[in-house]
């Protein structure tokens, strides 16, 4: 440090005997100076070029980004390609609980005798007063499967699994397991079974109830062949969904917006035993489905079901629909019919014919739905001895109705809902009984989706009879929570 000190002092004293340069001297030339006497000034970028080179550089990595995105995306549909070949459709076991409360004005039945001839006297003389029978024993539903709390009495429909009189209760309405299973990669099994719980007193000899039964709703193979792979055709034998109309797409309790089925489901609802066929045309806006079954489409509870063919001839049934893609699903429209010997008779000559026209728009949360329906059952009469009661041999049916239904998705857990529906329907059986029905419904409701596995519906239908038929107490309260698995 003394060292430092010493060289800096005497630095300074060299400095200060030095002769200081003359004031109008020039600076000494570098060689910096002597090379470029006059140096360019530093050239600043504008603001419009420095723009066009950020965006320049953009569009680059963008076309760069562009250019991955494809090949991921060729990436993912040949992995995807190679899973589908490689590895068929898996075992895939589904099913819900559907619990409920339900309470239904007056005896929980839908119908009234009519007592006296007060309102039908042209049967007078023809069916025993007790057996004329004015409403519908159906129309009081109080869940997905279609089960009135009561029957009041009624001899067509005779399964009463729930008979509570309509009393205020807590229902487990079904307990549903359905299976899907994939053999090879074109041919599938579908299952479904509904496992009902019904009370049954086992110590009263009177009660014929099933109480606690397994209800075998699908059980089908179907089959898609690889070369008609464009066309979506789908080939089904056994136990499968209804051609007819489109409220059956939507029938089980998970997927039913409201909680009881249409007055006309039981034409349409049913599922048949026998052949399917299935397939799509004009970029899956044009849509086919033809059936040979053993009997008609109707459901298990209404007398015109024939799982176990008693005649010849079989029942054909149809449909074809053209689909308008919109936001959403978009708009359908579509007709079908059905035709065959009519159910539970030996006679092939005793026809049984139903055709109807369906809607659905699909837009954004809107979704509106509705269907006419029109048939009828010929029924047989023997005349010989003097007989004057109708429809003897075999049961004679004619029918149409209607339905428009309503929802609109304000939030994703709620979509309030609305349906009218109407049926007028004349059912004889000789000299055992008549149904003269002529009613219409107006259901207002709310469907809550809990997350992705939990819904809960509630609403009330207001049950108003039609013409000759006086109105009685037999509106409905009901609700049903579901949990999907």
């Amino acid at each position: 440090m003394l060292a430092t000190a010493l060289c800096s002092t005497i630095a300074a004293a060299q400095e200060k005997q030095a002769d200081p340069p003359s004031a109008n001297a020039p600076p000494p030339a570098t060689s910096t100076q002597t090379a470029n006497p006059e140096p360019a000034p530093a050239v600043t970028p504008s603001p419009a070029d420095d723009t066009k080179r950020r965006l320049d550089e953009l569009e680059r990595q963008n076309a760069k980004l562009r250019d991955e995105l494809e090949q991921l995306k060729e990436d993912h549909a040949f992995v995807e390609k190679r899973v589908e070949q490689l590895m068929p459709v898996k075992d895939k076991i589904t099913g819900y609980l559907d619990f409920g409360f339900f309470y239904v004005q007056g005896n929980g039945s839908g119908i009234r005798n009519d007592t006296g001839f007060d309102h039908f006297p042209e049967y007078r003389g023809v069916v025993p007063e007790q057996w004329v029978f004015m409403g519908d024993p159906l129309s009081t539903a109080i869940n997905s499967r279609g089960e009135p709390p009561a029957l009041g009495g009624s001899r067509a429909i005779t399964f009463d699994p729930i008979k509570n009189g309509g009393q205020p209760s807590f229902i487990m309405n079904s307990l549903n397991l359905s299976l899907l299973h994939g053999i090879g990669t074109t041919v599938t099994l579908n299952a479904a079974v509904d496992f009902v719980p019904r009370g049954r007193n086992p110590s009263d000899s009177s009660q014929v109830g099933l109480g606690d039964y397994i209800d075998a709703k699908l059980g089908y193979a179907e089959w898609k062949p690889t070369a008609t792979e464009q066309y979506g055709l789908a080939l089904s034998a056994g136990k499968f969904d209804s051609v007819l109309g489109i409220e059956y797409r939507n029938q089980d309790a998970p997927d039913r917006m409201g909680v009881a089925p249409s007055l006309i489901c039981r034409y349409t609802c049913g599922r048949p035993l026998g052949l399917k066929a299935r397939a799509k045309f004009l970029d899956e806006r044009l849509i086919a489905a033809l059936s040979i079954t053993n009997g008609s489409n109707f459901v298990e509870m209404f007398p015109f079901y024939d799982e176990i063919d008693h005649n010849a001839i079989k029942t054909v049934s149809g449909r074809v629909s053209y689909r308008i893609p919109i936001a959403g699903q978009g708009i359908e429209v579509g007709t079908s019919g059905a035709y065959g010997a009519q159910d539970l008779q030996t006679d092939n000559s005793v026809s049984q014919w139903h055709f109807g026209f369906d809607a659905r728009v699909d837009y954004k949360d809107l979704d509106v739905r509705a269907e006419f329906v029109q048939g009828k059952a010929q029924g047989k009469t023997d005349d010989s001895g003097g007989n004057i009661a109708p429809c003897n041999v075999a049961p004679c049916l004619k029918y149409k109705g209607a339905y428009g239904l309503v929802g609109y998705r304000l939030f994703n857990w709620l979509t309030p809902y609305s349906r009218v529906d109407w049926r007028d329907a004349l059912h004889q059986s000789g000299a055992s009984f008549v149904y003269i029905s002529q009613l219409m419904r107006v259901t207002a409701g709310l469907r809550f989706e809990i997350g992705t596995n939990v819904i809960v519906k509630t609403e009330y239908t207001l049950i108003q009879e039609l013409g000759r038929v006086p109105n009685f107490p037999d509106d409905v309260f009901t609700s049903s929570m579901v949990v999907k698995f």
